[in-house]
């Protein structure tokens, strides 16, 4: 079985995403629109999990799931609403694949992260070498939404990254991390557990917050500092989906 562990940059991952894009292309056939090599794997000259991080653009999304024929794991959205997430572990392959539909700003941001690091030397070893540091977060578990340790380690290099890279992209996540948490507690404290609870992004800065009913998908709370159209009508689209 493939490692957890951090390994140093190697060559054949690339090799093993092409052998993944062409399998994900033929089995969503008239669905595809394109898959791009993302995460660790896809950045030259660091230490990674060894697990191929992808991103397949589609037509539909549900359409995706014919992709468990491949062997991916069907996960939910996770964090991202509109993001279909799927896992992969054989004997040879550990994988990850983040499905979206087009114009999706999540790929602008992982496809910026990949390229600023790819093209920023000093930034790359930084990256690297924070990994190393908290690579004993690795073994801590991951629940439903909230990232693990490890990931929520590195959330501050990620949006120190996305900030000097220049990404302004308008995001929705659901409550994952600790940053989150924090502004969620100035904005809105009466929240409930089983709350549908999300917060706005512009590039890697929180900009609003919205708040539903998990039962009666009612509103309770809904604040952006701009934009407020696009997010209103894309919350009310996931609550509907829900």
């Amino acid at each position: 079985m493939v490692s957890d562990k951090l390994v140093f940059h190697d060559k054949n991952w690339e090799n093993l995403y092409e052998i993944e894009y062409n399998a994900i292309k033929e089995n969503q056939q008239s669905n595809f629109v394109d898959v791009f090599h993302i995460g660790s794997t896809a950045i030259a000259e660091i230490y990674a999990k060894p697990k191929i991080d992808m991103a397949l653009v589609v037509k539909d999304l549900e359409r995706s799931k014919s992709l468990e024929a491949l062997h991916y794991k069907y996960k939910g959205c996770l964090n991202i609403p509109f993001r279909y997430f799927y896992s992969k572990k054989t004997e040879a392959l550990c994988a990850h694949l983040h499905v979206l539909l087009p114009g999706d700003p999540e790929l602008e941001g992982f496809l910026t992260f990949r390229d600023y690091l790819n093209t920023h030397e000093d930034a790359r070893k930084e990256y690297s070498n924070l990994k190393l540091k908290i690579q004993k977060l690795l073994a801590t578990a991951e629940n439903e939404h909230f990232l693990n340790e490890y990931t929520l380690a590195k959330n501050d290099f990620i949006t120190s990254v996305l900030r000097r890279a220049g990404f302004t992209g308008y995001c929705m996540r659901l409550v994952s991390h600790y940053t989150e948490q924090d502004y969620e507690k100035k904005v809105f404290p009466k929240f409930k557990e089983n709350d549908i609870r999300v917060i706005f992004y512009k590039g890697a800065d929180i900009i609003g917050y919205a708040n539903a009913d998990a039962k009666s998908k009612e509103v309770r709370f809904f604040e952006v500092s701009e934009n407020a159209e696009y997010f209103k009508n894309r919350f009310n689209t996931y609550l509907e989906t829900l």
